[in-house]
């Protein structure tokens, strides 16, 4: 991994949501991970009963499949300056699974899994209602 010093002067990050991350150093490997379901009901009626995160085939796997590196390169680099300098970072929002990493990473993998339920009503007032 190739190494470089970095500066920040200043970071501002507004909101951050589930499973997110602000690292700040030098890291060899991230996996960032998260695994949500939203259920909207027209009705807002909520049942507590509803399935588990098994029931859904998109949430089956336990652990981030992490793709291989089939070939390795051979490199040799030299930084003139071996300084990344930056004034200042302002992040408004960082949703699910999100990462704000400052320093040198080797290898970085993230996976968000979100799965939205909208239960809609059998008919709409205004048809009951009509002739």
């Amino acid at each position: 991994m190739f190494r470089r010093f970095s500066v920040v002067q200043d970071i501002t990050v507004l909101t951050m949501g589930f499973s997110s991350v602000v690292q700040i150093g030098d890291t060899n490997t991230l996996e960032v991970k998260a695994r949500a379901i939203a259920v909207q009901d027209e009705k807002g009626e909520f049942i507590v009963k509803d399935p588990p995160f098994s029931s859904y085939i998109i949430f089956r796997d336990t652990e981030i499949t992490i793709p291989l590196r089939v070939k390795e390169t051979r490199m040799h680099v030299i930084n003139a300056c071996p300084f990344i300098h930056v004034g200042s970072i302002f992040q408004r929002s960082m949703l699910t699974s999100a990462c704000l990493h400052i320093g040198s990473l080797d290898y970085g993998f993230a996976n968000s899994r979100i799965l939205q339920i909208r239960k809609y009503a059998e008919s709409s007032p205004s048809e009951k209602d009509s002739i």
